[in-house]
């Protein structure tokens, strides 16, 4: 008969009460707690980690950064805004004297504080001591290329001039709105793709004072 061998069977798969929680093997649960874990890790985790690493915060079309009370720049529609605030989301604070956005692994800063002199004379002073550089001090930044008069998109002009690094090269500009003083870095890799140099360039030269009719 198979009365015996059904026993055997049962004998060999019953789990003691000590052993179960909410009717299964304890022994169970690790293993299957660890496929759920690493499922959530592989579809909700990792994903949302990537997205926060890659876009914090997107720019869309229309928005410009306020950097302090008097200077404003336009960021290229789906760069990630670092450091400030877009126009018309001031706290009680105001608008901060930095601001930063990145775009296609270029970093680009600008710094306004107080200043009475020119733009080549706040160029030369970055250029002398190198302490305007807001780049890790590691990183072997130096100002080497003569410098040379730019624009903005309203007409106001600046100087600017290269810097090389161990790590990469980048462009500092300097420019001068009333007594306001403006200092763009702009740092990212030796080489960057034909698109992306080009949408750098138009915010450098979307930098200008506020209420500018450009």
């Amino acid at each position: 008969m198979t009365g015996p061998h059904v026993d055997e069977r049962w004998r060999a798969n019953w789990v003691p009460v000590d052993r179960r929680l909410l009717g299964m093997d304890r022994r169970t649960l690790l293993p299957a707690a660890l496929v759920v874990l690493l499922f959530a890790v592989a579809v909700w985790i990792v994903p949302a980690i990537n997205d926060r690493v890659s876009v914090d915060d997107p720019i869309k079309a229309g928005d410009v950064i306020q950097v302090g009370t008097d200077v404003r720049f336009v960021p290229v529609v789906g760069a990630n805004l670092l450091a400030g605030l877009r126009q018309g989301q001031s706290g009680a604070a105001g608008y901060p004297g930095t601001a930063a956005v990145s775009y296609g692994g270029v970093t680009f800063e600008v710094i306004a504080d107080t200043y009475r002199g020119t733009p080549a004379q706040l160029l030369a002073q970055i250029k002398k001591t190198n302490e305007g550089l807001r780049v890790p001090d590691d990183a072997g930044f130096h100002v080497t290329g003569d410098p040379v008069t730019i624009s903005n998109g309203s007409g106001e002009q600046g100087v600017a001039a290269d810097f090389e690094g161990t790590n990469g090269t980048g462009l500092v500009a300097a420019f001068v709105f009333g007594e306001t003083g403006v200092e763009v870095e702009i740092v990212g890799p030796r080489q960057v793709p034909d698109g992306v140099a080009r949408q750098v360039a138009a915010m450098l030269q979307s930098v200008e004072p506020v209420g500018s009719t450009s």
